[in-house]
């Protein structure tokens, strides 16, 4: 393109030299026609900008991540005159188009159209634009192009992807799973403890509470836990998509397949996480598993979340201190989570962090935990079906 319009550049300075010392019919014309020709090809570039048509669509109802789906599009010019050169840039941050490339041109001819079946990826769960990001438009003569964002963008809600792990290394299962050690918790043991937000009230010593002057809980003869409990943090860790999306789209991944492992393994399983309030959602492999599915594909995340009200309220509201294990599956280790941890485990509750990490904090240093609390770091670009959990 550089080298027509410096062509196209050296011949009207020929023809302003031969109009300024030999002048005449030819010399004019001829400078005539080297003037009009770049105006004419940016008026015939602009008349193909105001024609030229896309069309665009998937072929599924649902669209999940990491999941091919079907995708067509179509050039189309319905006008009487060819587009010379029309190129399509597709979207790339957060989908990809497999088999075709961005450097092909295409040439429509008057009143045809290019119709290209290929392949979708979303990568990410979320909403975002995928397809035909932006055109571009050129002469015949390739002196001008013209870039132009597709005024019809193709907007796709995307499913979190269901992956079923081989295993999970983080914890015991055949502990989780032995019900016949559980003992009775019907007998009352002479030990106390100091009442934690969550306990059961029927439990507390009131004459020991009275002369503590603080609330204390009956302990029971082999008090045990029972069942597992995960918790989604709520906190977007930033407002850019390029930066949120990934990481959140592996934080929910790891509910889903960690709730799917246990749920399967006929493991109790109860998912925390917010919507206007905390919700409990109890986890088996049929409908239930389909009802956090869904909650999962529609929950949403926010910078402006109170995450320390998040946690006060579980364990205000629900039995959060009677589970054996706590997973906590999150994008930020502060002050709120390790506290949380800390009265969990205090309440005898060992507790499993699930700390997803972006580009830029994948080398997060190690922090000070507590003893019945591991720590398992998971980059939001590495799929969880290529790491076992160790």
């Amino acid at each position: 393109m550089l080298r027509n319009r410096l062509i196209v550049a050296a011949l009207w300075i020929l023809s302003l030299v031969g109009i300024s010392f030999y002048g005449g019919p030819v010399s004019y014309g001829f400078f005539a026609v080297i003037t009009l020709i770049p105006l004419i090809s940016l008026l015939y570039l602009l008349l193909v900008l105001a024609r030229f048509k896309i069309y665009q669509r998937f072929e599924s109802s649902d669209l999940v991540a990491d999941h091919v789906v079907p995708f067509f599009f179509t050039l189309q010019n319905e006008d009487w005159f060819a587009f010379a050169g029309v190129r399509v840039k597709f979207h790339s941050d957060h989908s990809s188009i497999e088999g075709l490339s961005d450097d092909i041109e295409y040439e429509l001819l008057p009143q045809t159209k290019i119709t290209k079946e290929t392949e979708l990826i979303c990568r990410y769960r979320g909403e975002y634009n995928v397809g035909i990001s932006s055109v571009v438009l050129r002469d015949y003569l390739c002196l001008f192009k013209i870039t132009y964002k597709n005024r019809e963008p193709l907007r796709a809600a995307v499913l979190p992807n269901i992956i079923r792990l081989e295993d999970l290394r983080s914890v015991n299962i055949d502990t989780l799973s032995d019900r016949e050690a559980l003992a009775d918790l019907t007998t009352p043991d002479v030990e106390i403890r100091d009442y934690i937000p969550g306990d059961d009230i029927r439990r507390i010593n009131f004459k020991q509470s009275a002369r503590l002057d603080k609330l204390m809980i009956r302990k029971f003869t082999g008090e045990e836990k029972e069942g597992v409990g995960i918790i989604l943090d709520p906190r977007r860790i930033s407002e850019d998509e390029n930066v949120f999306l990934p990481v959140e789209n592996r934080m929910l991944e790891i509910v889903i397949a960690v709730s799917l492992f246990l749920s399967e393994k006929n493991i109790p399983v109860s998912a925390y996480f917010l919507k206007n309030d905390p919700v409990e959602k109890t986890v088996d492999s049929g409908p239930s598993f389909n009802d956090l599915y869904g909650d999962m594909s529609s929950v949403s995340f926010d910078t402006s979340k109170d995450r320390a009200l998040f946690y006060q309220r579980l364990r205000n509201t629900f039995p959060v201190m009677t589970k054996k294990i706590m997973f906590i599956v999150t994008a930020v280790l502060d002050e709120e989570v390790l506290e949380f941890s800390r009265v969990l485990n205090e309440n005898r509750t060992d507790v499993i962090i699930y700390l997803v990490t972006g580009e830029n904090d994948s080398d997060a240093p190690d922090v000070n935990i507590y003893p019945h609390t591991k720590l398992f770091k998971i980059p939001a670009g590495e799929r969880i079906n290529d790491r076992v959990f160790l």
